[in-house]
């Protein structure tokens, strides 16, 4: 057996395949492109089963592995890996049990990534390690669920904060093909307690002070729970109406399960968008600029050059608010803070509520 192909083995058998999502069925195509992107080293096309067998199978000699890993993996007690029919599914439970405690020492003996930062990435497998913790605070860490959106804060703990490093590997962890996952360390020695996958939505920059006490310009992520619906289609939601725009948000928050997502016809320029992203370019579509609380311009621009403005969930998530056009708008960080920890922010909720009854157009 070639040396890749016994290191792809070997791999793929000590972490459970960690780099195939769990919490949904997969195809055979699927688990061969999750494994292939994570380990594209060990996954060479150009050396076929016919090169060392004669059964007539012409296959790349790495999805053949693959299939061994994930039978030898469905055969033992208590796996994340079981076949789901006949028709070529598989089922992948969840890398981490939600709530479920586990020794962070053995986490990263298991998949690597550095035991004593926040945002933790393994060098040799597909996954993220994100931890938030009260003993952040002395740092000038604020970290917080708005709803069912988790807002996590970069790392850095003297000045401003950049984009690089453990920052720029949670905004880019779609593009590059990685998990996040988030843990609460509760100061119990090494233990820490499973929160959940999620998936970066968007960022904003917020004045905290750092581990000094100064004042610096620290970076904010917004998360939110992976597994949400997707839109594939040609182009970008950038070329789309108005009423196109709600058209495809309302079509991902409505989908019947969040492996099916909605997919066009076509074969030009294919783009995947989540649910959130989707929902998310409507509610600043309608705001244009202006923030839909104050009905001032935004007070300022993000790095791209675009109006500043936070998305807000008018009936919240954590009340089981849908995550749907027709139930978010565009405000300033300002009234979003006032709605969600101002006195009278139930109040001024409700108000956004009837604002938006009276002038957003019916679809």
């Amino acid at each position: 057996m070639r040396d890749d192909i016994r290191e792809l083995q070997e791999v793929l058998k000590s972490t459970g395949m960690a780099c195939v999502p769990g919490g949904k069925r997969s195809t055979a195509a699927e688990v061969y492109e999750f494994v292939s992107r994570s380990y594209p080293e060990l996954c060479d096309d150009g050396h076929r089963c016919s090169d060392t067998c004669k059964d007539g199978n012409d296959q790349p000699e790495w999805k053949h592995a693959i299939r061994r890993i994930q039978q030898q993996l469905a055969r033992k007690p208590e796996s994340r890996v079981s076949r789901h029919d006949e028709h070529g599914y598989w089922n992948y439970e969840p890398l981490f049990e939600l709530g479920q405690r586990y020794d962070r020492r053995e986490i990263h003996d298991r998949f690597g990534g550095a035991r004593y930062r926040g945002i933790a990435p393994s060098a040799d497998h597909p996954l993220i390690f994100l931890v938030t913790g009260e003993s952040g605070t002395e740092h000038g860490y604020e970290d917080e669920f708005r709803g069912e959106t988790f807002v996590y804060t970069g790392e850095g703990r003297e000045g401003d904060m950049e984009m690089m490093r453990g920052n720029r590997a949670i905004r880019d962890h779609r593009k590059d093909g990685r998990q996040l996952h988030l843990f609460e360390d509760r100061n119990e020695a090494w233990q820490v307690t499973y929160v959940g996958q999620f998936e970066y939505v968007d960022h904003f920059r917020q004045r905290l002070p750092d581990t000094n006490g100064e004042i610096r310009e620290a970076i904010r992520f917004e998360l939110e729970p992976a597994g949400g619906s997707t839109i594939e289609f040609d182009g970008t939601l950038d070329d789309l109406t108005e009423q196109e725009l709600y058209e495809r948000a309302e079509q991902a928050a409505t989908a019947v399960s969040p492996e099916e997502g909605i997919t066009s016809s076509g074969t030009s320029r294919r783009t995947t968008y989540t649910r959130s992203d989707a929902v998310r370019r409507f509610a600043h579509r309608m705001a244009d600029g202006m923030c839909q609380g104050c009905d001032r311009e935004a007070p300022f621009v993000d790095e791209n050059g675009d109006p500043y403005l936070e998305v807000h969930h008018l009936d919240r998530r954590s009340d089981g608010g849908a995550d749907h056009p027709d139930n978010v708008i565009a405000i300033c960080p300002n009234c979003h803070r006032r709605v969600h920890h101002g006195q009278d922010g139930d109040q001024f909720n409700r108000e956004l509520i009837e604002q938006v009854k009276q002038r957003r157009p019916s679809h």
